[in-house]
């Protein structure tokens, strides 16, 4: 039996290529979820039944990330992406089968648990591997992860609109096994097994600092769950088709990553001069503002302009708060929480944004999104005592040779 051979973590391609197969565990969030809604509707469901299908996945992901990051403390990295990644090209394929929304629903089930190995899996890798150039590797990668999901959403946006839901889960299902297939080429990167009470240990001893990260991706996504939730619902109450409205919503979606891409290397070059608590602060504020446009209006010239806006904010935020949950002893326990706390701002607002677009109309949604970042922008300020020396740890951990941040001076 040929053993597959083993990529080398010091190469320029291999962040590149880890990135990929981070997309491809993140593709439901980008390329799905705006589909999911609309394709819930063609197979009969109503209104509050799709926003609610659409958010079944992040509500499966809340518990299951956790435990699957504690399972990649355990089991490894590469593992963990091999069956996260064959079990989730399966899971796909059902979609493409389902005739009611009850299959949709089941299959929404099993892809959650299976897709919450593949990303923590991913970034705890470029973590491992890139140490003291912590922020410049994580700029990278969601550069990566970025690029990938812009080209995702458009393809989406093109298979719906012209060959209909099942091509683009076919497509999906190819790039997954992929996906798959180099993960066995990769090497493993975990130092060592670290067992669920010794990663349960670090974290809490960490969880005043950590809790800045999760509060802020929490809030981003809530965001995102009521874009994915309703925006293509709201399109479609003007009279556009499910295929018109899911592409409408593939294409914001787009146009926010692709604004986000260059914004992801700049944040990650600057990182550890402007501190992450800055970071997430500003990423925080342009969410609202994004939202804000959202709670205007719904016409081009608005969702265009807030679409352009929340790139901004992805850079920021993911970037950010995935540095600050990088802990040495546990890495994929902490990220299987980020990862939780941003899908658990999806869960949330995708069914809330059903029911509020359906008994108070189309802005609402948006406006309660916008309270949120407002909220939690208050709650980052109040704590800048409290995450003070946190951060100026992080700065002695983190510092690249040779270019210390200035922020350390002022200890």
């Amino acid at each position: 039996m040929v053993r597959p051979r083993i990529l080398r973590t010091d190469r320029s391609y291999f962040v590149v290529l880890v990135g990929l197969l981070g997309a491809i565990g993140i593709l439901d969030t980008a390329i799905l979820n705006p589909t999911i809604a609309a394709y819930a509707k063609v197979l009969g469901a109503d209104v509050v039944l799709a926003s609610f299908i659409a958010g079944l996945y992040s509500i499966v992901a809340i518990p299951a990330s956790l435990v699957m990051g504690l399972t990649i403390d355990v089991i490894g990295r590469k593992r963990a992406l091999i069956v996260g990644l064959g079990l989730t090209a399966l899971w796909i394929y059902g979609y493409s089968e389902a005739t009611i929304p009850l299959h949709l629903l089941i299959f929404r089930v099993t892809h959650s648990i299976s897709g919450s190995l593949v990303f923590p899996a991913s970034i705890a890798i470029i973590i491992d591997t890139t140490r003291r150039s912590l922020g410049r590797g994580i700029g990278v990668y969601w550069a990566v992860v970025g690029s990938a999901l812009a080209i995702g959403s458009s393809v989406s946006a093109v298979l719906v609109q012209s060959l209909g839901f099942r091509s683009l889960f076919l497509f999906v299902v190819g790039i997954s096994i992929v996906g798959m297939v180099i993960a066995f080429a990769l090497p493993e990167t975990a130092p060592e097994r670290i067992m669920p009470r010794v990663s349960l240990r670090v974290i809490a001893s960490s969880i005043r600092w950590l809790s800045i990260a999760y509060v802020s991706i929490f809030s981003l996504y809530f965001a995102f769950g009521a874009i994915v939730g309703s925006l293509s619902l709201a399109i479609m109450l003007n009279g556009a088709s499910p295929e018109e409205a899911a592409s409408t919503v593939g294409i914001y979606i787009a146009i926010a990553t692709m604004t986000s891409l260059p914004v992801f290397y700049i944040v990650g070059r600057v990182i550890h001069r402007i501190g992450p608590v800055r970071i997430l602060a500003m990423g925080i504020a342009t969410t609202a503002v994004s939202q804000l446009l959202l709670t205007i209006s719904l016409r081009p010239l608005y969702a265009h302009s807030s679409s352009v806006i929340l790139g901004f904010s992805i850079a920021s935020v993911f970037v950010a708060s995935t540095a600050i949950a990088a802990l040495p002893k546990a890495r994929g326990a902490s990220i299987g929480l980020h990862q939780t706390a941003n899908i658990a701002g999806v869960a949330v607002a995708a069914p809330i944004s059903g029911l509020l677009l359906k008994h108070l109309g189309g802005s609402a949604p948006f406006a309660v999104a916008l309270a949120v970042q407002m909220l939690t922008l208050v709650v980052i300020i109040a704590s800048r005592r409290v995450t003070r020396s946190a951060e100026l740890e992080f700065f002695d951990t983190h510092d690249e040779p040779g270019n210390p941040s200035p922020l350390r001076e002022k200890r």
